[in-house]
């Protein structure tokens, strides 16, 4: 049998040729499972640790505990600073044995008591002890919840294993009640690396050219007609240099719409088309 794994971080350990939609071969593949993430928005924030115990996939649509479809793939019992994972950056989760097939869920099991967000000035915030208290509220129930990744086509993994990458967006996963107070409402999803492509650009301020950091990119369905942006798929944020990239996409075209959050200003939306195994080029975004 080939080993198959997960990942959460800065290095993607395999590399296959499955196809992400297509039929795997029969046997049994080696398979990374990685976890990114979306840049947190708020500057107030240095470090989102998030505690994972395990990973499973399942070729079955149920995601009941009681279902005899999942596999786990990872027991990584540790912390992971889900800050330190941006611009297409993943990290190894673990590795294991599983059947080759079409895997239509992926469960991330983690500890609240576990996880916790520190603050630019060193304070470690913890759960909350009520409704609106310093801290995180977390929307799940018992020792050990479970986080289901959205997976939009079924993940081939054949013979030869796959790269599984769980796109955890932190913006969309911690809402901001004010002060310290943020609310738990997790957003994931898993695609195949191979499966998968990516965009690229730049952000400039429109007067003096000069590269806008820290910047909020969000990536939408484009929309077919409406002048309205579709819906919100991923979010990323430019570097220092005013570069972005946005990772793990699924084929398909997309609009990028860039936010300056300290102007409150938004650049005008730019329509890429993604291929897998690609990065398209959204180009330099003056506004």
């Amino acid at each position: 049998m080939r080993r198959a794994g997960l990942a959460l971080g800065l290095l993607a350990l395999l590399a296959c040729d499955a196809s992400e939609i297509g039929p795997g071969p029969a046997g049994d593949g080696r398979t990374s499972v990685l976890l990114t993430d979306a840049p947190f928005p708020f500057d107030r924030i240095a470090r989102v640790d998030v505690y994972v115990r395990e990973i499973a996939l399942s070729t079955s649509l149920d995601t009941s505990d009681a279902s005899p479809e999942w596999v786990v793939v990872s027991s990584p019992d540790r912390s992971f600073n889900l800050l330190d994972l941006q611009n297409g950056a993943t990290a190894l989760l673990g590795e294991a044995e599983i059947p080759a097939g079409q895997y239509r869920a992926v469960r991330l099991v983690f500890d609240p008591s576990r996880s916790t967000m520190t603050t630019t000035g060193g304070e470690l915030l913890g759960t909350a002890v009520g409704p609106g208290d310093p801290g995180i509220t977390w929307q799940a129930k018992g020792d050990r919840p479970s986080l289901f990744a959205l997976v939009e086509e079924a993940m081939a993994i054949g013979a030869d294993g796959e790269d599984v990458v769980v796109d955890f967006d932190v913006g969309r996963s911690f809402y901001w009640n004010g002060g310290d107070s943020f609310i738990f409402m997790p957003y994931l999803r898993a695609i195949t690396r191979a499966g998968s492509g990516a965009v690229r650009g730049r952000l400039l301020h429109a007067g003096d050219g000069a590269p806008i950091p820290r910047a909020v990119v969000e990536v939408h369905i484009a929309p077919d007609s409406s002048a309205q942006p579709g819906p919100l798929l991923a979010t990323s944020r430019s570097g220092e240099d005013g570069r972005f990239l946005a990772s793990f996409l699924r084929p398909g075209r997309y609009q990028v719409i860039a936010q300056d959050l300290s102007r409150a200003a938004t650049g005008t939306g730019v329509v890429v088309e993604v291929k897998a195994g690609e990065t398209a080029e959204a180009g330099d975004i003056s506004f």
